[in-house]
């Protein structure tokens, strides 16, 4: 009796750690007029970033079908016993819509399909807690892993900090004038997720200085984290930034008698570097810098 676990490329998890944990990931598709691309098969993260700056057709996403979950699903419970596959929010894609048919298809009860209510890491980082959880515990029951996937889900939390709104205009995603507007003030949107897994407008400083101190206090305002990713787009100096003063954390005593939230809320274990993939970088744009952490949110 095993547990095999599935989630799907949109969850941007490094590709080290879906080996390190045997993690199977189920691609979305890119499509660049008519040219169909498998993410993180056909091409990678760093080629899509060059396509989607050179061409003058603007990519779109879709869900991976019904029938390549039945594929990647026959194949894992010959593997296992049964499958856990949590996917990114419902909200914001039909990839679980699709996981679910198939399920029903071929999983006869087997597999369990699970909407993470979050996008990128902000699922991602819910996979990799519940595959650690069943390395060190393998004889977890599928309830066990359910409700640790729901408890996680819900502390689960991503910020993006766009460097520019363009990409946003020709996704149709804000009006040409809102763009006009916000590029004239140099606003630097901040999205990110919230309880229902909807992505929505959080912040509008004006400084992408502005925008990395906003996440990073959003973050050191939730307490007992769990897991933190930082997520870009394409390199640049605004992401190392924020990951190098957030790994360096683990090398600083936090003071539990202080009142700052710099100090009492921060998170001193491992911080994962990622980068956005099709699903939200085609949106954010280049330069774009997130964050994702699993925290409890303070009481109001």
């Amino acid at each position: 009796m095993s547990i095999g676990i599935i989630c799907d490329s949109a969850s941007d998890i490094p590709q080290a750690y879906t080996k390190k944990l045997g993690l199977v990931e189920v691609p979305i598709n890119i499509n660049f007029g008519d040219k169909v691309f498998k993410e993180n098969v056909d091409i990678s993260g760093d080629e899509y970033y060059k396509k989607l700056i050179s061409s003058d057709v603007f990519p779109t996403t879709s869900q991976p079908s019904p029938g390549d979950f039945e594929k990647i699903y026959s194949a894992q419970l010959k593997k296992h016993s049964e499958l856990l596959s949590i996917h990114i929010s419902s909200k914001v894609s039909g990839t679980y819509s699709s996981a679910i048919q198939a399920a029903e298809k071929v999983g006869k009860g087997k597999i369990t399909v699970i909407d993470s209510k979050s996008v990128s890491m902000g699922a991602g980082l819910v996979i990799i807690s519940v595959a650690n959880y069943l390395q060190t515990n393998k004889s977890a029951k599928m309830a066990d892993l359910v409700k640790l996937t729901n408890d996680l889900s819900k502390k689960s939390r991503i910020l993006v900090a766009c460097e520019t709104v363009e990409y946003m205009k020709r996704g149709g995603r804000i009006s040409a004038g809102a763009a006009f507007f916000g590029g004239l003030l140099n606003v630097k949107p901040v999205i990110g997720n919230n309880d229902e897994g909807e992505v929505v407008s959080v912040s509008r400083p004006r400084s992408m200085v502005k925008a990395l101190s906003f996440l990073r206090m959003e973050a050191e305002r939730h307490t007992n984290h769990q897991g933190m990713a930082v997520i870009q787009t394409t390199e640049s100096f605004d992401s190392r930034a924020l990951f190098n003063s957030l790994s360096g954390n683990a090398s600083i005593k936090p003071d539990k008698k202080s009142k700052s939230a710099s100090t009492e809320n921060m998170y001193v274990g491992e911080v994962i570097k990622a980068q956005f993939g099709p699903a939200v970088g085609t949106h954010a744009g280049p330069g774009a810098v997130g964050i994702a952490f699993i925290g409890e949110a303070p009481k109001k």
